[in-house]
């Protein structure tokens, strides 16, 4: 008599049932991110330990399940008081790590990548998709319901993909929430490895799954997903704030170099206090072409950080590759602070440093004027020059005091001229092209390349006045427009470039006179007119590119009084199509 013949009745044999799927052998992906759980029953070790312990959990290792070079962690968490679980966005919930012999940690808060899945549908369609998958320490569905899972106890299933490396291994479990601390405990990464060679393969020698029958329909099976108190992995956004969080930090740390300081650092008094406290040389070359900290501290116009350092500065006087002190480029951010600790420092103050300029002769034309006018060795500027710098001033207040749209920007300014003329100039009739808002104009602003065949014509208020050719667009710039409209008269065109650069091209009586990059620090060859609408100054007393687009009237022999509207783009104006 057989074993349970005596509690069931006989049947006959089962009839053929329709193939739903066939097991084929593992592919490369296989035991990646999940256990190969239809391969193989894995080597069992034994390991129970209280991983971590608070007023009301406990956290147990109950053993470990081992593959073929990877592994599963159980764990359950008893709770003696059940509360409703955290949400489960929490990175204070429980969080479990290994660190292995060779440094490495491995957590099941490291985030996830990208995985391409691949499946058939009913239909025998195969399809792929792309779906968040989890690394490092893997959360398991233990693949138990809800309604069996008791009330005190959870099991948490943990997935490595790898076997720790041979040496001292440590189990790290951490559950703020809960009032766990952090707790280590030792894993036995020899038994492991034994483990893993004990793992029986269930089918050996398995053949590729036969796909020609009918696709089949599969039950579906309910999870209840891993506990939700488990921490989440760090989102995107979080990596990003805590990588930020961490270079604020090491910013303030002290250091005995000047590496990693970032370029909007030298206006900081006290990463600059921290590096000179960590015994950072206050006279080392640090920046472009032989840059002192106390010249890039200058430059960026922080009075206090330029105090910082120059009690610890061997020369207030001394030059960059460019024969530069710290208080050239102090005038040139025209900062208050940082001139007055120079010079209270003893710096030089006369001796010319580009040309004719020295840092007092540039100061003389700032509204830090008095600071220098008095001192010993004061050289007033020729009497020319003092009315170059007001009228060019005049001209950059036309343009206001509010920030101005410039970037991608062109522009010209042609002496003289009404708009008709211009419009006439320019191949068009001025009975067709009346006033209009931008977004009324007889074209698609947003079509970048439809919009380079039309420009905008007004006229500016001066003595003598003329009008403003604009694009947001180069064509204003271009040279064969600047020849027609400048016959008789000038002209000069501006481009604001987007990819980089300001440009300017000069038309006199029809021919083209002059090119040039314009708004750059002046060299000494340059022509006075870069010094008096002050490509030099860094500290800016009016808004950006006010300076060049009144170089740029200045060029064309325009005397204007208001050039807000003028230079911006978007107000009402004529839109005349290019020929």
């Amino acid at each position: 008599m057989g074993f349970f013949d005596d509690l069931v009745f006989p049947e006959e044999p089962a009839a053929e049932r329709a193939v739903l799927v066939r097991l084929g052998p593992p592919g490369e992906e296989v035991g990646r991110y999940a256990p190969p759980v239809d391969w193989y029953a894995p080597g069992l070790v034994p390991h129970l330990a209280v991983a971590g312990a608070g007023p009301q959990v406990r956290v147990v290792v109950t053993g470990w399940s081992v593959w073929p070079g990877a592994a599963t962690l159980h764990l359950a968490v008893f709770r003696k008081t059940r509360r409703r679980d955290a949400d489960a966005s929490r990175q204070s919930g429980l969080r479990v790590g290994m660190l292995f012999s060779d440094g490495r940690r491995v957590t099941s808060l490291d985030g996830t990548v990208q995985r391409r899945v691949r499946y058939t549908t009913p239909q025998g369609l195969p399809v792929d998709a792309a779906t968040e998958q989890a690394t490092g320490l893997i959360p398991l569905d233990p693949g138990l319901q809800q309604s069996r899972r008791s009330l005190f106890k959870t099991d948490v299933d943990l997935y490595l993909s790898e076997l720790p490396p041979p040496g001292e291994t440590q189990l790290v479990v951490e559950w703020p929430d809960e009032a766990v601390a952090e707790t280590r405990i030792a894993v036995d990464a020899a038994a492991l490895h034994a483990a893993a060679g004990a793992a029986l393969e269930v089918w050996p020698g398995l053949g590729p799954a036969d796909l020609s029958g009918p696709p089949g329909a599969f039950a579906s099976v309910e999870f209840s997903g891993p506990p939700q108190f488990l921490a989440p992995p760090l989102t995107r956004r979080q990596c990003q704030m805590l990588r930020r969080q961490e270079e604020e930090r090491r910013r303030y740390v002290p250091r005995a170099d000047w590496e990693e300081v970032r370029w909007q650092d030298w206006s900081d008094a006290v990463v600059i206090r921290a590096r000179l406290d960590g015994g950072a040389p206050a006279d080392a070359a640090v920046g472009w072409r032989g840059a002192t900290p106390l010249h890039l501290a200058a430059e960026h116009g922080s009075g206090e950080a330029v105090a910082a350092l120059l009690p610890h500065v061997a020369r207030v006087d001394a030059r960059d590759d460019d024969g530069r002190t710290a208080l050239w480029f102090a005038a040139c951010s025209v900062d208050e602070g940082s001139v007055r600790a120079l010079l209270d420092a003893g710096a030089d103050v006369w001796t010319p440093q580009l040309g004719p300029w020295s840092p007092g002769r540039l100061l003389l034309t700032t509204r830090l004027a008095q600071l220098v006018a008095d001192l010993p060795g004061s050289v007033l500027p020729p009497a020319e020059e003092t009315v170059a710098f007001q009228a060019a001033d005049a001209l950059i207040a036309a343009f206001g005091g509010r920030e101005l749209w410039i970037e991608g920007l062109g522009i010209a300014f042609v002496r003289g001229l009404d708009e008709d003329e211009l419009i006439r100039r320019l191949g068009a009739d001025p009975t067709h092209c009346p006033r209009a808002a931008l977004e009324e104009a007889p074209f698609d602003p947003t079509d970048y390349e439809e919009s380079l065949r039309f420009v905008g014509v007004a006229s500016v208020p001066g003595e003598p006045g003329g009008c403003v050719i604009t694009q947001q667009g180069y064509m204003p710039s271009d040279n064969a427009v600047l020849r027609a409209v400048s016959r008789g008269t000038s002209a000069y065109g501006i481009y604001y470039n987007p990819k980089g650069g300001t440009f300017g091209t000069l038309a006199r009586d029809g021919e083209i006179a002059d090119s040039e990059e314009i708004g750059l620090r002046p060299a000494e060859q340059d022509p006075p007119a870069y010094w008096h609408f002050r490509f030099w100054q860094r500290g800016r007393t009016f808004p950006y590119g006010a300076n060049t687009l009144a170089y740029g009237c200045a060029a064309a022999g325009l005397k204007i009084s208001d050039g807000r509207q003028a230079a911006d783009h978007r107000t009402p104006r004529r839109w005349v199509a290019l020929p």
